[in-house]
């Protein structure tokens, strides 16, 4: 048997072992984050291939002109922030990440990792570049220049100058004033200008060009320090902008039906609110430094009206004005600025949320409304709120209540519909952390386990043992029939209600889960490492 075959086989079988679980397709988990800059650019004959700091390789669909399923973490690479990354003709995918260089024979998955060590890279160093030439794969590391193997990424020779003709891809390498003379000819769309060194925003931002490459067809693309690219169109002259992108990594809440509204925790000044399509990959940016009227907070809640949208922070509400594009501040008197807003519901032109401080309720020009019943839960931490047939159900730190608006009674669960014999009431003063529901039940959870409710019969059931989840404290819920999602500190569960049958997927891109969401056969998670789609069927 041919020797070079034998070397081909043992790493292609490689590949097979490199992905966190071979039981899903490649893009079965889709992770999506804020950007960063744009490092580097590279094209097949189907793909733009953008190298990001922060949030994987974006590819660009040439003939859809979409966004297709970025590559990141939750297809194998040990790192979302991209150094530097190269297309070869072979159809292999090469990735520079700050722990050294991947490469992948499907351009999807199934990587194989070559340390900084292994590659002989100096301590403190990286890959900024990568090329081919007729005999190897090319990376500039440093000072110097490596000649790799093309099939097995087996170093042959390093040099202080390449001694072959490499064709390389872009890099975030020093350009002088070479951009001032690719974009002069060129005019902007979508609001955007140039003063010939940088791009302007339609909010007036400088943003600066962090790399350029012409692909096969002499199309100009540009990357910045934003996230954002252009493609250049030879006929017309004209560079239209791109992003793909989260405003934050840090997701507490997804809110919306065919689009997703999503905030989060605040962490940079460039920190905002993030409008996402799921089905273009796109998103549009409400960032607190460039926009009129919005005071800067972590998002914990959001709920959508007719013609307005509500974010809950530290003690304040932004609205935002779908209709006239406005937004504005609501500030709250709740004791303490800083005493999070954790829940929304919408309830006949009233929308009631909870906080640290208790239940408050407000019409939707911000006024605050008075009632009795509120006085009830008066610095009673409430977690979460879900609004059914005129039935508030109330999660709270201590215990689960059911305000009947029509006739403005407060119910504790125990003293509301009917108990069987069989039904293992939880104790009082155990807190109740989450509420989901379908079109039968709603369901209720905390440590001692998640209790349901029918509507129909008026029946409360045992739905999930505790066991099931460790006991741990639900952060989130998601229903679908009779799959229940759950997310503790060790990761997502699944589990069939009906067959008692259960997965667990805790992966790291995972991060910690604050919100699920279920929209057609894809699971949405809100996460500490930006915003996760999972097609579980």
């Amino acid at each position: 048997m041919n020797n070079n075959f034998i070397i081909f086989l043992f790493f292609l079988l490689s590949f097979l072992y490199s992905q966190p679980d071979s039981q899903f397709n490649p893009f079965d988990w889709v992770q999506y984050r804020k950007t960063g800059s744009i490092n580097s650019i590279s094209s097949s004959s189907s793909y733009i291939y953008l190298g990001s700091e922060n949030a994987g390789i974006l590819r660009f669909n040439i003939f859809s002109e979409r966004l297709d399923e970025p590559i990141t973490k939750a297809q194998g690479l040990r790192s979302n922030s991209i150094k530097a990354l190269h297309y070869d003709y072979n159809g292999y995918l090469w990735v520079a990440t700050p722990f050294g260089v991947e490469y992948s024979i499907t351009a999807e998955g199934r990587w194989r990792f070559l340390s900084n060590n292994e590659l002989g890279i100096p301590f403190n160093s990286f890959v900024h570049q990568i090329g081919e030439s007729e005999d190897g794969i090319w990376i500039n590391a440093g000072n110097l220049y490596y000649r790799l193997d093309r099939i097995t990424g087996v170093i042959l020779e390093s040099m202080a100058v390449p001694n072959k003709n490499v064709v390389w891809s872009s890099s975030t390498n020093s350009y002088g004033n070479e951009f001032s003379s690719l974009i002069i000819d060129y005019s902007l769309l979508d609001g955007w200008i140039s003063d010939l060194e940088s791009l302007i925003n339609p909010n007036g931002k400088k943003i600066s060009i962090t790399t350029y490459y012409f692909n096969k067809m002499n199309e100009l693309w540009i990357g910045t320090e934003e996230g954002y690219f252009f493609k250049g169109d030879n006929t017309m002259k004209t560079l239209k902008p791109f992003y793909s992108g989260l405003a934050g990594d840090h997701i507490y809440d997804i809110e919306g039906k065919k689009y997703f509204w999503l905030g989060g925790k605040l962490e940079g000044r460039s920190d905002g609110i993030s409008y996402f399509d799921p089905l273009t990959k796109s998103f549009d940016l409400y960032l607190f430094d460039e926009t009129i009227n919005m005071d800067r907070t972590s998002i914990f809640s959001i709920i959508e009206m007719k013609n307005k949208v509500w974010f809950s922070g530290n003690g304040v509400i932004l609205s935002y004005n779908k209709k006239n594009d406005f937004w504005k501040t609501i500030r709250l008197s709740m004791g303490n600025p800083r005493d999070q807003i954790s829940s929304f519901i919408y309830i006949d032109n009233h929308v009631w949320f909870g906080s640290y401080n208790g239940l408050q309720t407000l019409d939707i020009n911000g006024s605050i409304i008075k009632n009795d019943i509120l006085q009830f839960f008066k610095n009673i931490n409430i977690y979460d709120l879900a609004v059914k047939n005129n039935f508030l159900f109330i999660a709270s730190g201590i215990g689960l209540y059911i305000y009947d608006i029509k006739n403005n009674k407060i119910f504790d669960y125990k003293n509301f519909g009917y108990r069987p014999n069989d039904f293992l009431t939880l104790t009082r003063n155990t807190a109740y952390t989450d509420l989901a529901y379908n079109s039968r039940n709603i369901y209720a959870a905390n440590q001692s386990g998640i209790i349901s409710f029918n509507f129909r019969n008026r029946k409360w059931s045992n739905a999930v043992d505790p066991s099931i989840f460790g006991g741990l404290k639900v952060k989130s819920m998601a229903i679908e029939k009779d799959i229940i999602f759950l997310s503790t500190i060790n990761g997502v569960i699944k589990f069939d209600m009906r067959k008692n049958f259960m997965n667990i997927y805790n992966y790291s891109f995972i991060g910690e889960v604050n919100d699920m969401y279920i929209k057609g056969r894809k699971l949405w998670l809100g996460t500490s490492e930006g915003l996760i789609s999972f097609q579980y069927k």
